[in-house]
């Protein structure tokens, strides 16, 4: 059995297609609009299931960034926020993920200047409050 160079190459090139299209569908990004927020910042709003609310704040190297959330309880409702200094969700460079489901309040001195994004889920659906600032 004869097997061309042409026939070769056609099948590495016909892999390596589908191995780069098998990685790029893997690849999430972030589509969610990120809300600006200037400190102090007061922010209603309703989310749940497989969604996300983003928002991003400048926090300046030595300042100490502060977020709550509270939510209406309601059976087993829950409402969760996550910061990062990521502007995609899905990346892990989480500075403050979700530890417990009773943690509303967190607060860091920043290390780093910069942009930081607060992304809020919930679980199964929450109307949120997240209050932010930055001193």
């Amino acid at each position: 059995m004869k097997i061309s160079i042409k026939k070769i190459c056609l099948t590495v090139f016909a892999f390596t297609v589908l191995f780069f299209a098998i990685g790029s569908a893997q690849a999430q990004t972030d589509s969610v609009k990120k809300i600006r927020l200037k400190s102090p910042a007061t922010v209603k709003g309703e989310i749940g299931g497989e969604s996300h609310a983003s928002y991003v704040i400048r926090v300046r190297k030595g300042q100490t960034l502060k977020v709550q959330i509270d939510w209406k309880e309601k059976g087993d409702y829950t409402a969760h926020f996550v910061v990062s200094r990521s502007d995609n969700f899905f990346d892990g460079d989480v500075i403050r993920g979700i530890s417990t489901y009773n943690e509303k309040n967190w607060y860091s001195k920043i290390k780093k200047t910069g942009d930081y994004y607060i992304y809020v889920t919930a679980h199964p659906i929450a109307n949120y409050t997240l209050k932010v600032s930055v001193k």
